[in-house]
């Protein structure tokens, strides 16, 4: 049976799930999850969630799904440890160094791939099963054919997003709220500007509207396709929302799969009174059902509002008064034996799973009465005393046997009470013992590090260039400067343009040219992986000599087909810590520094990395940041399709934002998707000095993305001429840039 996964921001919002019916919740703690200004639980909090949700057959899982810093890595393992300790049942995970410390360290903790890791096909899903998950959430992007084929194919379990708020950028690559503020996606604390009001040109630059915001999911019509998909786990988005939302879309849903499961070859309708109440619950105007059905389109966007619909006060009421009121109760029997002159004998019965445990205990001897003997009522008064324990009887029976002496029987009331909550505790204890569960979990020595082997390798103090270009044009300047400075040792090719090319370009001794992927890569529609599949044939041909990855599913492909050639990661495979380069160490030949860290904590990691990896790292000094990788197009919201979907085109559009910033899109229509890239460039020269002398970096990268072809030509000459030492004249004297988070960490 499909496991129905609900959100808890606080302890009321689990229970309140619980009640509703959900099957399990997922939670944040304090530390490293995903909804950084949700309630979340405090440690104690969380360690009862799990005995609550354990004594009653239901399952906690908590999110740790942020990236985490070299400096704060040390932190997690005493942070997970009382939760594995407790039996926590899985951990939702987006960086790869966390995933390996839990692997590694608390094997008894199941790993589920975050959402944030962009899972968008079978191979990426394979690859995070070899890396140890049981588990991943992918992309919700996803039509339902992808998600059968990666639940079929990966052989991995699926949890899947059923109902609440849809991002606009896939998930794990969304850089705007981060690079507009210092609230980092990636970190939990997402700003959300795709809510705020843009311009463009293709509705009339005077007319606001809400091309980046997506209405609500709400797919409680399609459980018995989502069912029959295999999908193992269906997830209600919403940490952040109130108790009543968790627990009433929790119980609309809990309805449906029943009645699925009741009679599976129905039809079931779904009544407008259950729509009512979920639209009545902090959904936005309108609702869609995601991308189940469909790629994109103007339907999927809050154009014109994404506000919230006014929430019922009575539908409210009836939520908090039907699942709010009270925790579960385990239904139990007691039996309780009063015999003259033997011990008192109490026992309790209940179910743990299919199997009926029992416990026993005594007390001292039943004696005579010496004046009003005790009755069934009085007993049954104090056994029935369980409300401050997980407990409800269903049977209390009672015997009580004076062996005919006429008298009656006497027991202190308070020995009863006594020997009550006594059972109680011994039973939620036998209810809450794993019989499976291993040796306790050591204590680690977090003060010597888990690998002591360091790779000696030489600091690279002046760093070669290599620099990405996207179109025709950019790659003739490339060249040309390639053969004017001997520093330029690498040229990185869009995958459009080098599918573009008849031949690969002529190159000189100690120049490599590579081909840059696909930012996405999907089999919905157009089966990209056969386009990497293509491209990795051909490059030999073409005189290239390796490829920059950009995601897990062509990571995971070029695993699989285990591909020889250099393989270099770009920022959005992320290494924030050394760990994370562990993961990624034999499946890779160099790694890029990302985008959110500081200059210091780039070094930081820059050093560990190539220390205990031997991974070269590169640093971007120069280019304009990809905010947003969207299946949404921006174009066909605005204005129509350029009818060349999954056809080697591109083009280019802007939004304005309410400073009058223009947000430039490109369009790729063979995998179909747009980038929005940042209002301006990130740009480092005036602290290339500093970079150089840190000498901790082996490559620096320029990036071409909007550039024209003399704009290219005078940032790579600048940036070369700079680099060397020699005096230029500053082109971004009356230029916009920003340092982008050079010395601006994210929270």
């Amino acid at each position: 049976m499909v496991e129905l996964l609900a959100p808890a921001g606080g302890y009321e919002t689990m229970v309140g799930a619980f009640n509703a019916g959900a099957d399990a919740v997922y939670l944040g703690g304090s530390k490293f999850g995903a909804r950084a200004y949700a309630d979340n639980f405090d440690k104690e909090q969380v360690l009862d969630a799990i005995s609550y949700a354990h004594l009653h057959g239901k399952k906690i899982y908590m999110t740790v799904n942020t990236l985490v810093k070299e400096r704060e890595y040390g932190e997690v393992y005493d942070f997970m440890l009382p939760f594995a300790e407790k039996k926590l049942d899985g951990v939702i995970v987006q960086d790869l160094g966390v995933m390996k410390l839990i692997r590694d360290e608390f094997p008894e903790i199941e790993l589920h791939g975050s959402t944030q890791q962009t899972v968008t096909g079978v191979y990426g899903a394979r690859l995070l099963k070899e890396l140890g998950c049981v588990r991943v959430v992918p992309a919700r992007e996803l039509s339902l054919p992808e998600m059968k084929r990666i639940r079929q194919e990966a052989d991995i379990e699926v949890e899947a997003f059923i109902h609440g708020a849809m991002c606009y950028c896939y998930s794990g690559m969304c850089l705007f709220s981060s690079m507009v503020g210092t609230r980092s996606g990636n970190r939990g604390r997402c700003a959300q500007p795709c809510r705020l009001p843009y311009r463009s040109d293709l509705a009339g630059k005077s007319k606001e509207q809400y091309p980046l915001s997506l209405k609500d999911m709400c797919t409680v019509d399609l459980i018995p396709e989502l069912i029959e998909a295999g999908i193992d786990s269906f997830k209600i988005e919403g940490r952040m929302k109130k108790p009543e939302y968790a627990a009433g879309v929790t119980s609309i849903y809990r309805k449906y799969i029943d009645l699925y499961y009741k009679e599976p070859d129905k039809k079931h309708e779904i009544s407008r009174e259950d729509m009512e109440i979920l639209r009545s619950l902090y959904l936005r105007t309108e609702i869609s059902q995601g991308y189940y059905h469909k790629h994109n389109g103007k339907d999927m966007v809050t154009l014109a509002s994404p506000a919230y619909n006014g929430t019922s006060d009575a539908v409210l009421a009836d939520i908090k008064d039907r699942f709010l009121g009270g925790e579960l109760k385990i239904k139990c029997d007691i039996n309780c034996e009063l015999i003259l002159d033997e011990d008192i004998c109490i026992t309790m019965s209940a179910m743990k799973g299919k199997v009926l445990i029992t416990k026993e205990i005594r007390g001292s001897k039943v004696q005579a009465a010496s004046k009003r003997p005790m009755d069934e009522e009085s007993v049954y008064k104090q056994l029935s005393r369980l409300g401050n324990t997980p407990f409800e009887a269903e049977n209390i029976t009672i015997s009580i046997d004076d062996k005919g002496n006429g008298a009656g029987i006497f027991v202190p009331v308070s020995e009863l009470n006594e020997l009550r909550r006594s059972l109680c505790e011994e039973m939620e204890k036998a209810l809450l013992t794993d019989d499976n569960a291993d040796a306790e979990i050591s204590k680690k020595n977090t003060d010597k590090e888990t690998h002591d082997t360091k790779i000696s390798l030489p600091k690279n103090v002046k760093g070669d260039v290599h620099v990405l270009v996207t179109t025709k044009d950019q790659l003739e300047v490339a060249l040309q400067k390639a053969d004017e400075y001997r520093d330029i040792t690498r040229i990185y090719v869009d995958s459009n343009l080098y599918q573009a090319l008849d031949k690969g370009p002529s190159k000189r001794d100690g120049l490599e040219l590579m081909v840059a992927l696909p930012y996405m890569t999907r089999t919905e529609q157009y089966d990209g992986v056969l386009e990497i599949g293509r491209i990795i044939d051909s490059l030999e041909d073409k005189g290239f000599d390796g490829v920059l990855v950009r995601n897990l599913e062509q990571l995971g492909f070029l695993h699989d087909r285990k591909y020889s050639g250099k393989v270099i990661l770009d920022y959005g495979i992320y290494i924030w810590n050394e760990q994370a380069a562990e993961m990624l160490k034999d499946l890779a030949t160099e790694a890029s520094i990302p985008y959110e860290l500081t200059f210091h904590e780039a070094k930081e990691v820059s050093d560990k990395v190539r220390q205990k990896t031997g991974l070269p790292e590169t640093y971007n000094i120069y280019g304009y940041t990809p905010m947003m990788i969207s299946a949404g197009c921006v174009k066909k919201t605005l204005g129509s399709c350029s009818g060349f979907q999954n056809k080697l085109h591109s083009e280019k559009l802007s939004i304005y934002d309410r400073m009058d910033n223009e947000l430039k899109i490109t369009t790729n229509c063979l995998d179909c998707y747009n980038v929005i890239w940042n209002a301006h460039p990130t740009s480092l020269h005036k602290k290339l000095g500093n970079i150089q002398d840190a000498g901790c970096f082996d490559h620096y990268r320029i990036d071409m993305s909007v550039e024209s072809s003399k704009e290219c030509a005078d940032i790579i000459s600048y940036y070369l001429d700079s680099l060397k030492g020699e005096s230029v004249s500053d082109i971004f004297e009356n230029a916009e840039y920003t340092t982008g988070h050079y010395k601006r960490g994210v929270e």
